[in-house]
C-alpha cells in the first residue's frame, strides 16, 4: 500500500514538472501564407521556461512543439517543415526539420473546420547564437496555398 502511494506521488510530481516546463509562446502568422486558411489557437514549446516572449534553445537538446489549430481546408496528404531565420534576414532558409509527411505524426485526413492538436519533436543542431524566429508550416501536399503557418522567437547562447 505504501509503495503504491509513493509511486502515485512520484507520477504526479513528474507530470507537474513536465507540464511546468512547457510554455505558451507568442506567435505570429507567416507573412507569405493566407491567414484565412487556418486559425491557430495556441502554441507551446517544451521545454521553454523563459516564455512566452522567447524560448531559450540549447543545441542538440530535444524539444516538442505543440499547437492547437482549426484548418479551413481538407487534406488527405500533409507536409510539415520547421525552418529558422537565424540571420534575421526575413528568409527562413535554415532547416530545423525538413519537409516531410505530416501524416506520420498527425491523423490524416485533415478535416475542414475540425479543431485539432499537433505535436512535433525536433532537435536544434545548428551552431548559431542570438535571437531569431522559427517558422512552423503545415500544408496540403496537393495545394500549397492551403496551409497553417506561424513563427515564434527563440534565443540561443554561446
Amino acid at each position: 500500500m505504501f509503495k503504491m502511494a509513493v509511486r502515485a506521488v512520484l507520477i504526479v510530481a513528474l507530470y507537474i514538472l513536465n507540464v511546468a516546463s512547457a510554455e505558451y509562446v507568442n506567435r505570429k502568422f507567416c507573412s507569405n501564407v493566407d491567414h484565412s486558411k487556418c486559425s491557430i489557437h495556441s502554441v507551446q514549446l517544451d521545454p521553454c521556461p523563459d516564455g512566452p516572449g522567447f524560448c531559450l534553445l540549447r543545441r542538440e537538446k530535444p524539444y516538442r512543439l505543440s499547437f492547437d489549430f482549426t484548418p479551413k481546408f481538407e487534406a488527405a496528404k500533409l507536409q510539415l517543415s520547421v525552418l529558422s531565420d537565424d540571420d534575421n534576414s526575413g528568409n527562413f532558409s535554415t532547416v530545423v526539420l525538413p519537409p516531410h509527411s505530416a501524416c506520420d505524426h498527425q491523423r490524416c485526413p485533415l478535416e475542414d473546420y475540425v479543431r485539432t492538436s499537433y505535436d512535433v519533436d525536433f532537435v536544434f543542431v545548428k551552431k548559431v547564437y542570438g535571437k531569431f524566429p522559427i517558422q512552423m508550416k503545415l500544408w496540403n501536399e496537393l495545394d500549397q496555398s492551403e496551409a497553417c503557418c506561424f513563427t515564434f522567437t527563440v534565443k540561443t547562447l554561446k
